[in-house]
């Protein structure tokens, strides 16, 4: 009966010994395998990244500036178009929250004049 406590004392304690924690951070030990990775993104997002972005950037200011050059379509009163069955609850209930008096027609035409 010693001997089995003595056992179960051994495995106890066995078991409750912590090891050490690695570290929570993720980084890999200095001159491991996996080194210099912080390096490489920060490369790639000066050197990959922003150029893109620029590139992206500019191309959506080329593309807008190309659609104001157009003029707006003339105004035809299409029977199945802007239909107003009940008003917007602001202002006279014929403009959207978003109306653009330029691009969007009300159902009698354009509210300002061609320029």
């Amino acid at each position: 009966m010693a001997t089995l406590l003595k056992v179960l004392r051994a495995s106890a304690r066995s078991r409750l010994q912590f090891t050490p924690a690695r570290p929570a951070s993720g980084a890999a030990p200095a001159g491991g395998e996996h080194s210099g990775g912080m390096d490489l993104w920060k490369k790639m997002s000066v050197f990959i990244a922003l150029p893109a972005l620029t590139i992206c950037m500019l191309n959506a200011y080329l593309k807008e500036k190309e659609h104001h050059e157009h003029p707006r379509p003339e105004f035809q009163a299409y029977a199945h178009l802007r239909i107003r069955s009940k008003g917007f609850p602001w202002g006279d209930g014929q403009k959207s929250a978003f109306h653009n008096p330029h691009i969007n027609a009300l159902p009698d035409g354009y509210e300002d004049a061609e320029e």
